[in-house]
């Protein structure tokens, strides 16, 4: 039997490029990474760099921030950035840093705003960043040049994105392969109906790769298991996903997956994958009876008896029902313990009480976070045994393995390792 894996301690003095390097290139096709990539702080503090800071990430949905001055903050790191719309209803990603001292500048998580004042030494800034007023400066004092960073943003079909890099991409691709698939739904004239925060002990790489595959769907999933048929493998599921296709063109649904995962070295702006599967026969969503859980979506007039995944960038996911939308966002928050938002969108005039109830709609993902969060944990505390070595990934764990090469692709650009 061959030995422990390489013990995270290795790279806790210096993570040095070489070292790195040496990981990355060793890394077995198919098979989970290292144990340092999800152990050691050094890797987690260039993670933050290379990875968190410069990919795209969702942060919102612009329904939470309907007028101007309406805000929220977002944080990730050690960064803090005001969501915020604008007086001409633009919607703007604002570095909530002082450009005084630095303070943080709000210290509420949302709101609604005329200005934003720096509680140290009063600097006010308005809706669009700009420094309105900074008190007893000199007579040279350059407001204009001492406003408040603002980062990208870009807000697509409703979900809204932020981005550190400085020149980061634009979603063009993203919209011209997405746009007809996702038209239907409408997410854009959606409301978010409830949100919750669960905090996971574990590295967030082995939370997302937990929610890339359903290959554990069946033994550890039965409430999921019992309606959603991505928990079989793809040969079983064929005379579903036929009888899907003739029940989504009618519905005007695309159920042809399109993405670009698999072309991670061309530069993406935003890595997106998008598909549909069948539920099976007796449910229309992803309810606990089968039956609807809250008005149709955008122009749907009917069921189709299918979900669709989507994904956009790395740590952002959807599962679009005819009749909701489940948001699942992943954000680090230390080596290992991971922030897991869980958004439930349904359409925009639909009133709760009315239209929908709250207990049954969330039901499902309740259950379902709740599963996952013993999983993942469980799975951290394995791999940080001295005895963990990776292993091969199931041919039902498909987007595990074309995760696992964008990380270590954003890795090795990132801190100068050439490949092999």
């Amino acid at each position: 039997m061959a030995g422990p894996a390489v013990q995270a301690s290795n790279l806790r003095d210096d993570a040095t490029a070489g070292e790195l390097g040496r990981l990355i290139e060793r890394q077995q096709h198919g098979y989970a990474l290292e144990q340092p990539f999800y152990c050691d702080p050094d890797i987690f503090r260039l993670e933050q760099e290379k990875v968190f800071l410069k990919h795209w990430l969702y942060v919102g949905h612009q329904s939470q921030i309907p007028n101007p001055g309406d805000y929220f903050v977002f944080e990730i790191a050690q960064e803090s950035v005001i969501v915020v719309r604008g007086k001409d209803a633009e919607i703007r990603a604002l570095v909530n840093v002082c450009r005084h001292r630095g303070s943080r500048v709000c210290r509420k998580s949302s709101g609604r705003a005329k200005s934003f004042v720096c509680p140290y030494h009063g600097w006010s800034y308005g809706l669009d960043g700009r420094l309105a007023r900074a008190w007893a400066m000199p007579a040279d004092f350059d407001k204009a040049s001492h406003g408040l960073h603002q980062i990208s943003c870009e807000v697509f079909h409703g979900l809204i994105f932020i981005n550190f890099a400085g020149e980061a991409g634009a979603f063009e691709e993203a919209r011209k392969a997405l746009d007809d698939a996702l038209a239907p739904f409408n997410l854009a004239k959606t409301k978010v109906a409830h949100s919750e925060v669960c905090r996971v002990e574990a590295n967030w790489k082995l939370a997302v790769e937990n929610y890339d595959e359903c290959y554990h769907c069946a033994p550890s999933h039965p409430e999921f298991a019992l309606s959603h048929s991505i928990k079989l493998p793809e040969v079983k599921t064929a005379e579903l996903m036929r009888e899907l296709a003739v029940q989504a063109a009618k519905a005007g649904l695309s159920v042809d997956p399109v993405g670009n995962l698999e072309e991670r070295g061309r530069g993406l702006s935003i890595e997106f994958y998008y598909d549909r599967y069948a539920l099976f026969e007796g449910y229309l969503t992803g309810s606990e009876d089968g039956q609807p859980l809250a008005p149709l979506l955008g122009s749907l007039t009917e069921w189709d008896r299918g979900a669709s995944n989507l994904q956009l960038g790395q740590m952002s996911y959807l599962l679009i029902y005819s009749d909701h939308a489940v948001v699942y966002r992943f954000t680090p928050l230390a080596l290992q313990e991971t922030e897991v938002e869980i958004i439930w969108l349904v359409k925009e005039t639909a009133v709760e009480g009315e239209d929908y109830d709250l207990e049954r709609l969330t039901w499902l993902w309740h259950v379902t976070t709740d599963a996952d969060k013993d999983i993942i944990e469980r799975n951290q505390k394995g791999v940080n045994s001295r005895f963990y070595q990776p292993g091969p990934y199931s041919p039902m764990e498909p987007f595990c393995p074309e995760f696992v090469a964008w990380y270590l692709e954003k890795m090795r650009l990132g801190h100068g390792v050439q490949s092999g």
